[in-house]
């Protein structure tokens, strides 16, 4: 049996174990997989024709165990199981497994293992990282955006909608998706900042200085969305150019309210200023 360990490395393990699966299936192998917490198993061997007429009857294991950043990848060659999923991967392990055959099988096998783990070795080193919780979320969300969109589009088709109506939704659904990927992204970088800070990487000066730049990015970001948004509106005649100017003008008004009362929350949050100078300066932008 050969095991390697890899370490912060962040792979996505399904992947890699797609991806494994498909290097056995282009080869000619037909597999069979099993997969419990933490442990994906799968079985590779050449068609019973094949392994009779060379004596081979035994079938490549690969075994992955552990997390995106600490996990471990086991090749050996054990006895084709005759029902992997309801045998589980214990029940093959147990029955015997090695890399050490003999004869003609012996060479081919010490071959498919080289070959194997070159394999291996560059999925880990250059393949698919795996997806943080941010990223998840604006995948999700964009499916179901997209499932809506279709939904929105058969709709209008079929004439439950009119045109207005369509393209009204469609902006609000877009503008929806734009808000979730930025919000997404921004927290992605704030979780960074707050990593080098308890790192000892960042002073808290310096976070503060640091996020306090990042909100006015993410501020302006989504400004431009919704100015955006406005400007697809009027091309589709949704708003005249009299209710975007006005919209445009209230949106513009709001974010720069929002702007300045964040910068006086990170003034509080330094230590610039006293909570109760925080609320006084806060009622007279609002007022």
């Amino acid at each position: 049996m050969a095991k390697k360990t890899y370490q912060n490395k962040n792979r996505d393990l399904d992947v890699l174990f797609r991806d494994i699966e498909t290097w056995f299936t282009e080869q000619g192998y037909q597999t069979q997989t099993n997969r419990t917490d933490g442990a994906w198993f799968l079985q590779a061997a050449k068609t019973e024709m094949w392994r009779k007429a060379v004596g081979a009857s035994r079938a490549f294991n690969v075994l992955i165990q552990g997390q995106t950043n600490d996990f471990s990848v086991e090749l050996s060659t054990g006895e084709w199981a005759s029902n992997l999923a309801a045998g589980g991967i214990a029940a093959v392990l147990t029955g015997g497994a090695t890399l050490l055959i003999s004869g003609f099988t012996a060479g081919w096998s010490k071959k498919i293992e080289s070959d194997l783990w070159n394999f291996i070795d560059q999925k880990v080193m250059f393949g698919e990282k795996a997806k943080s919780t941010q990223e998840l979320v604006v995948m999700k969300a964009q499916s179901t955006l997209e499932e809506k969109l279709k939904q929105l589009q058969d709709a209008y088709e079929q004439g439950f909608i009119d045109e207005v109506a369509y393209n009204t939704k469609k902006l609000e659904m877009e503008g929806q998706m734009q808000a979730s990927k930025q919000n997404a992204n921004t927290e992605e970088k704030l979780m960074k900042l707050k990593g080098l800070l308890d790192a000892g990487i960042l002073s808290q000066g310096e976070f503060e200085m640091k996020k306090a730049e990042l909100m006015r990015e993410s501020s302006n970001s989504e400004l431009d969305a919704q100015i955006s948004k406005l400007n697809a509106a009027v091309a589709a005649g949704v708003l005249t150019q009299e209710e975007y100017e006005s919209k445009k003008a209230a949106i513009e008004k709001q974010s720069e309210l929002a702007t300045k009362i964040k910068q006086l929350e990170n003034a509080r949050d330094a230590g610039i200023i006293t909570h109760e100078e925080f609320e006084k300066k806060k009622l007279g932008l609002l007022v």
